[in-house]
């Protein structure tokens, strides 16, 4: 089984849809639970990724670059913040900076009012 680490960009099948409103595909995410946990638990919590760009829409829209396997420029859609089991999970395509990690909590804190 993979080790997956905070700040990771994976494959996540997200599929069966169950509304609309809820992201769907297999597509890349970024692992936001905690490393450790991740060690231990059989699931994951992730932020998942979307090529549909929407400018200004921070901080529920955070732009991640494309770099290494991760193929186009994508937003991180903090609203479709999700747990998923790690059978959903694929292989790791990337990373975030910690730059780009704190924008991604500042965006689940504001969402969360936390």
């Amino acid at each position: 089984m993979m080790d997956y680490k905070r700040g990771d960009i994976v494959i996540v099948n997200f599929n069966p849809q169950r509304k609309p409103e809820e992201v769907a595909k297999v597509r890349p995410a970024i692992v936001i639970s905690d490393s450790q946990l991740n060690q231990v638990l059989d699931l994951i919590t992730v932020v998942a990724l979307s090529t549909n760009l929407i400018d200004g829409a921070e901080p529920l829209r955070v732009r991640i670059p494309q770099r290494e396997n991760l193929e186009k420029e994508s937003d991180a859609m903090i609203e479709q913040l999700r747990t998923v089991s790690k059978k959903r999970v694929g292989e790791k395509v990337g990373s975030l900076t910690n730059a780009e990690m704190e924008k991604i909590v500042y965006g689940i804190k504001e969402m969360l009012a936390l």
